[in-house]
């Protein structure tokens, strides 16, 4: 019998290496036609069909790999524009400013129309994508392979998707337009699709990575493409006031957050770090050639919010992050005043802060128009009540405003504060459904944050700052409405579910002396032997491990037990595996309940341990020698 299984096992080695060696040739044939191809059209002068030659084989890839649909739906949001120019874009008069020129189209990424409708349909390619991506993992999982997220982001998203679907209904039955209807409200769906369908098979650690490599790579090309178009529109006159558009701002800070949060945390990933790091001038030289005044508030608001999850998480950082502190306050207080009153592309970051103290004539404009544009709002949301106006209704600039409707159209259905607009479509139950999914994201975030495993540490961090940013872009730059930023931020909060799941499914080895307390030598005596003991030359090199519940009795001191207690979900540099549980230590009793017949001292008392002390926990209502 064993011989037949010995065969059989090797017959099976056989198959799955003809399988891997036939999969890996087709493979190599597939590369190479594609690559014949993608050459002929870029000889052509149609190096945009190469894009349309990918989008064919992308099925081919997700029915081999289906975990891959997070990647693809995370790179499509970072790299193609939501809106896009035209061929030569034309300058619009805005009053009180002046000509200003849009955006230019960008290379390759312009022409690839994934957020637009698709003929006479109320379709995009984006919404095909998120389909093609379903239909691809439910066909190749089975049902109890599909681990669809329960938490109470979960439910905050579900709720969210009512209120969506009720505003719908509320603007058509108020004579809204349909097709404005759904362009509206598509930023709420993808960012529940691109949470779902991220949290759902996601499944491995290795699989997370994976995502965090297919940003960094996807943000640096996206980063390189900026700084080429600002060097090539340096000769427009007018130039053109930004080179990208506004959900870049949002997605170069998210970069920023996790390449911060990997050295924060000193997460076990060096090579991404590594390579994100040299990608970082890149990024800041894009985010700088961009010109957006909100791309500093968000990444100011995001810096925060991580570094207060890292003072609080890491107690051994506060003393580096208190230098790194002081050194920015040092570095601000020469640089801000040094670029007060200059407009150049250094002065971006300080003329941010100087807009909001004392603009000059086009900020002061900008301002002048926001703070009109609030008052109709606020005027619009009287008018809708609890149940709001609905999705697809025209906003109702009853207040005097300038109009710049020519220039944008778009604005007479979306204005830039999103604050006021969501209470405006949704009423108050869809204001409180999504301020309650950005809270509980937060929290989430913060509780991941905790963990002792740094990688799921780094995207709790990640995710808490993203989702300040994401609230801070929405309230000054439309943010709510851009769809890229809906597919990043859903993307993350996946991310975050996913890691929840894996840290409580799969949790990381314990080590063998848990698994097996019998198998644990017996502690190591630190002290002068006793007479007649023989003694090692050469000291341990550290203490044994001790056993769950194990009596440990010395010579040199009474009877003790020291019993292993779980510690709450937190973290520090100094953590280690076998750190999952704290000792706990209770004196056995002798001369009538104490050791030495006298009271306890400090009895009662209870002291918070020093930052790098091993927590001895006392048992509740006991003294220290009880």
């Amino acid at each position: 019998m064993t011989a037949i299984a010995a065969a059989a096992d090797s017959r099976s080695e056989v198959r799955t290496a003809a399988r891997g060696m036939a999969f890996g040739l087709a493979l190599l044939a597939g590369a190479t036609v594609f690559g014949l191809l993608a050459g002929v059209l870029a000889a052509d002068g149609k190096a945009i069909d190469v894009v349309g030659l990918a989008v064919v084989l992308l099925p081919v890839a997700l029915w081999k790999r289906p975990q891959i649909g997070p990647i693809v739906v995370l790179c499509v949001a970072v790299l193609f524009e939501q809106v896009v120019s035209t061929a030569t874009p034309q300058a619009g008069w805005v009053p009180g400013i002046g000509d200003v020129l849009p955006p230019p189209p960008l290379l390759i990424t312009s022409h690839v129309h994934i957020f637009e409708g698709i003929g006479s349909i109320h379709l995009e390619g984006a919404d095909l994508l998120l389909f093609l991506v379903t239909v691809v993992f439910l066909w190749r999982t089975k049902p109890a392979e599909r681990a669809w997220p329960h938490s109470h982001v979960s439910r905050s998203m579900a709720w969210l998707l009512g209120a969506v679907l009720l505003g719908i209904f509320i603007g058509v039955s108020h004579h809204g337009q349909m097709r404005v209807a759904l362009m509206e409200s598509r930023p709420y769906v993808y960012l529940a699709a691109a949470y779902v369908l991220t949290a759902t098979p996601i499944r491995t650690r290795s699989a997370m990575r994976s995502v965090l490599w297919a940003f960094v790579i996807a943000t640096g090309l996206k980063a390189a493409q900026g700084v080429y178009e600002f060097f090539r529109v340096m000769s427009w006159h007018p130039r053109p006031e930004a080179v990208m558009g506004h959900e870049d701002a949002y997605t170069f800070g998210v970069y920023i957050f996790l390449l911060v949060a990997l050295w924060l945390f000193d997460a076990p990933m060096g090579k991404l770090r590594k390579v994100a790091t040299w990608i970082l001038p890149l990024v800041m030289a894009a985010n700088l050639f961009n010109n957006r005044r909100a791309a500093w508030l968000l990444l100011g608001g995001g810096m925060i919010a991580l570094l207060v999850i890292g003072w609080r998480c890491l107690p051994d950082r506060r003393p580096r992050m208190k230098k790194i502190l002081i050194g920015l306050l040092i570095f601000s207080a020469g640089y801000i005043p040094a670029y007060w009153n200059k407009t150049g592309t250094l002065a971006q970051p300080a003329r941010a802060i100087h807009s909001m103290i004392s603009p000059d004539v086009r900020d002061a404009a900008s301002n002048l128009y926001r703070t009109q544009e609030d008052a109709n709002l606020k005027y619009n949301i009287r008018q809708g009540g609890v149940l709001g106006k609905g999705f697809g209704v025209p906003i109702n600039y009853a207040l005097p405003i300038v109009d710049i409707s020519k220039t944008d159209p778009e604005i007479k259905f979306i204005p830039h504060n999103g604050v006021l607009y969501i209470p405006m479509r949704m009423g108050l139950l869809g204001t409180i459904a999504f301020w309650t999914l950005l809270g509980t994201g937060i929290i989430a975030g913060c509780r991941l944050a905790r963990s002792r495993e740094r990688e799921m540490a780094v995207l709790g961090g990640v995710l808490a700052a993203s989702l300040v940013a994401y609230a801070l872009e929405g309230a000054t730059d439309q943010g709510f409405y851009f769809y890229r930023i809906a597919f990043i931020t859903g993307v993350f909060l996946g991310l975050a579910e996913a890691a929840r799941r894996i840290q409580r499914t799969n949790p990381l080895a314990f080590p063998a002396w848990l698994r097996a307390p019998s198998m644990v030598p017996a502690p190591t005596v630190v002290g002068p032997a006793p007479a007649g003991v023989a003694t090692s030359s050469k000291p341990p090199r550290e203490p044994a491990l001790v056993p769950l519940a194990a009596d440990v009795v010395t010579p040199l001191a009474p009877p003790r037990r020291l019993t292993l207690v779980p510690l709450p979900a937190e973290r520090t540099l100094d953590t280690r595996l076998t750190g999952l549980c704290s000792g706990r230590r209770d004196d056995m009793a002798m001369n009538g309940g104490e050791l030495d017949g006298h009271p306890p001292a400090h009895e009662g008392e209870r002291r918070k341990p020093p930052i790098r002390s091993r927590r001895w926990h006392r048992p509740a209502g006991s003294g220290p020698g009880e």
